[in-house]
């Protein structure tokens, strides 16, 4: 090619390719410059806007974190008050417990009552040890037999529930049996049922008829007394 156009040309036409490649190359270069700060100014937008996303995260986990301790706050309010009623309610039950025996005493399982209930955890956690007596509160104190029956009343996620007392300790029918004159003790050890708390015992006292005795229920209940005294305690009827 440099012996058909000549030296001079073919200087003029390999300076033309190159000055051409030059340009092509600075053109190709200032648009990949031009993208590459259109990519910048781009992720730069998307940077503020995760910083401006961030930023309103942030302002509602405080407000939620203040909405939050305000309810904790309320809450414990709540629990305050509650115990300040049910000691109000302890007051009350005992006293009417008192003027019942002294008023209406055939009222009392002819003459049985549930005393000094106690329960304490052992050194396993969840379980419990409780122990209580019945007491002959009558005059005469007649042999006394039968067999009660005892309930755990709870609460469970925000809801009543009520457990058989004497199954969770494993107790079996001579257990629940009593045949006594004036007292008689009646213990056992159980396992709480998870997310259960705990609130009172219901104990009912059935004494058969039999030739010396007629035919007797009554359902007694007592505060758990890790919560409210182990004095307390509500008789009902049947």
């Amino acid at each position: 090619m440099k012996r058909r156009l000549g030296r001079f040309q073919f200087l003029i036409l390999l300076m033309a390719v190159v000055l051409g490649c030059v340009y092509a190359g600075f053109k190709v270069g200032t648009l990949a410059n031009q993208w590459q700060i259109e990519q910048i100014q781009t992720q730069k937008k998307r940077l503020d806007g995760l910083y401006e996303e961030l930023d309103q995260k942030i302002r509602q986990i405080n407000y939620l974190s203040v909405e939050l301790e305000v309810e904790q706050n309320a809450n414990s309010e709540i629990q305050r008050e509650l115990l300040q009623l049910r000691q109000e309610s302890f007051e009350l039950r005992r006293e009417l417990n008192f003027y019942q025996k002294v008023v209406a005493p055939e009222l009392v399982a002819d003459g049985i009552s549930v005393e000094q209930f106690s329960a304490e955890p052992t050194n396993l956690e969840g379980r419990f040890r409780f122990r209580f007596a019945l007491v002959q509160t009558d005059t005469q104190k007649r042999y006394a037999k039968g067999y009660i029956r005892i309930k755990l009343l709870g609460v469970k996620a925000d809801e009543k529930a009520e457990f058989d007392l004497a199954e969770l300790a494993g107790m079996s029918k001579d257990n629940l049996a009593f045949s006594f004159h004036y007292f008689q003790y009646f213990e056992g050890e159980f396992e709480l049922p998870e997310g259960v708390i705990a609130e009172q015992i219901e104990v009912k006292v059935i004494q058969p008829k039999t030739k010396w005795q007629k035919y007797k229920a009554t359902t007694q209940t007592l505060d758990w007394p890790m919560i409210q005294s182990s004095e307390d305690s509500a008789i009902i009827l049947d």
